[in-house]
């Protein structure tokens, strides 16, 4: 019952489209995932724009590191140079 709903005559006259698209769908054909253009790995641009564009990407990354990470890094370096010069004033304050 399901297949005919549509009369034949009723087949040509779609409501499921406006008016206004039904020159745009005239000329659209279903596809189903079906691969009609591929780019060749020959065409493939892969490495160039790595290379080309590696000193800002770098720059980039190390500039969002040290804003992420340099607060804490700059502590621990702090910290380990106190500590140092401390235990040496500790060990020596007593020689003459």
């Amino acid at each position: 019952e399901m297949a005919l709903r549509r009369s034949i005559i009723r087949m040509a006259e779609r409501s499921d489209v406006q008016p206004a698209l039904k020159k745009l769908w005239k000329k659209h054909y279903k596809v189903d995932g079906q691969v009609t253009q591929h780019l060749s790995p020959f065409e493939q641009n892969i490495v160039s724009p790595l290379i080309k564009h590696f000193p800002e990407n770098t720059m980039k990354r190390a500039i969002k590191f040290v804003t992420e990470a340099g607060a804490g890094l700059g502590l621990g370096v702090f910290v380990y140079y106190w500590s140092e010069w401390k235990f040496a004033d500790l060990a020596y304050h007593h020689r003459p």
